[in-house]
């Protein structure tokens, strides 16, 4: 039997293993964590610094779990067991329930004391700041702290010098109406907590209803995969609003009932309850308002209540002399589209700046379907976002459309 070296001695492991502090001590000692806080669903989450940046993740979540493992190692020059970090995690748990505020988290958007804020997602854990005196970078205010969600993507920070019709390049649309709706849409989705409308895109087959998808998407909320397939149950739904902010759903052959309604829930702003698992009597909740945005060649809008609260966009198939090389388009979008988001932002702090003489009369869910779109226009008739209307009056929307705007 070969002798035991240094390192495998059972006495000087025994030793080492009592020199080497607990991972909770040294969290408390180190005081990492900026502040622990839980949401109104009862998820636990940690504010902290990180190489000189403020981050927030849920304490259950990998990447919190992998950034105390590696302080861990900055401290001691070892690995944590599982067990110590789990012992971690309890704790810290513990702590932000019982011992920290409550507060809710926001995905992309976020609203607090009369400003909106868009997070970037970029790795300086940047923000846009929007009010009424005009938009600058910064942070999020403690109060309005981001989740880190995996399902977002950086957004490249905005610039006020270009027209709005420089997104009307990279689109299929038939007029200014359904440019105006367009550009309604997404500053309509520049507002916390909804509700939202629902952009319903329709069009025969070469019609580039997926690449409108994408670049809308890609305007205000990229993602590494822009658009998806529908969710094959309402948990599946709800799991993908609270990873991500602008649900895009491609090529839909129909809608069934139950996710239409869920749908409508999930505009206006809806909750989801299931079993928790591995319990036999514990829930776990999931509550979000998101926007919306469907392609099919057939509507597949059918039930009323959709309906109500949907934007209905056709569009015609696009000649072979008009079509471009996708890589072509991708990047002219990509210069475009700090100027194109600075418009929009700028039309939001317009917006902000006038909400005191916007009258709405009795509306169902929201004014979008004609107050939104006279957003985005001039009395003239032109658009020009940089100037918005200052008394507006609003009826209740039956079915917005690409129809005449009044």
């Amino acid at each position: 039997m070969p002798l035991l070296t240094e390192l495998q001695n059972p006495v000087i492991m025994v030793r080492a293993a009592k020199l080497r502090p607990r991972m909770a001590d040294m969290l408390n000692d180190m005081m990492l964590c900026e502040e622990l806080f839980h949401t109104p669903t009862g998820v636990a989450f940690a504010d902290f610094i990180t190489e000189g940046r403020r981050e927030t993740w849920p304490i259950r979540s990998k990447r919190f779990r992998t950034w105390m493992q590696r302080c861990y190692y900055q401290a001691t020059g070892g690995a944590a067991s599982a067990a110590e970090i789990r012992s971690a995690l309890d704790l810290l748990e513990a702590r932000a329930q019982f011992d920290g505020p409550e507060r809710k988290v926001h995905v992309r958007i976020a609203e607090h004391g009369g400003r909106i804020y868009l997070d970037l997602a970029d790795e300086q854990w940047r923000a846009v700041d929007i009010g009424p005196d005009g938009m600058a970078g910064g942070r999020m205010p403690t109060s309005a702290l981001p989740p880190a969600c995996r399902d977002i993507a950086a957004v490249r920070y905005p610039n006020k010098v270009g027209p709005i019709e420089a997104l009307n390049s990279f689109l299929n649309l038939a007029g200014r109406n359904d440019f105006v709706l367009i550009v309604a849409w997404p500053l309509a989705a520049l507002r916390a907590g909804g509700p939202y409308p629902l952009l319903a895109i329709s069009g025969e087959q070469g019609s580039v209803k997926s690449v409108l998808s994408k670049l809308l998407k890609a305007l205000i909320d990229p993602n590494a995969a822009p658009v998806r397939s529908l969710s094959r149950q309402e948990r599946e739904l709800m799991i993908a609003a609270n990873n991500g902010y602008l649900l895009a759903f491609d090529n839909l052959s129909g809608l069934p009932n139950w996710l239409s309604d869920a749908l409508c829930r999930l505009a206006t702003g809806g909750s989801f309850a299931a079993r928790q698992l591995y319990t036999d009597n514990e829930e776990i909740l999931f509550e979000a308002a998101r926007p919306i945005l469907l392609n099919s060649i057939e509507e597949v809008v059918s039930r009323p209540d959709l309906a109500d609260r949907a934007i209905f966009l056709t569009l015609a198939p696009v000649g072979e002399t008009q079509r471009r090389p996708g890589s072509e388009l991708w990047r002219e979008f990509e210069i475009a589209q700090p100027r194109i988001l600075g418009v929009l932002l700028d039309a939001v702090v317009h917006g902000l700046r006038a909400m005191s003489d916007v009258h709405l009369g009795h509306c169902r869910a929201w004014p979008i379907s004609r107050s939104g779109p006279r957003l985005a226009k001039r009395r003239g008739g032109r658009p020009a976002l940089s100037r918005i209307p200052t008394r507006q009056t609003a009826e209740p929307p039956s079915r917005a459309s690409s129809k005449q705007i009044p």
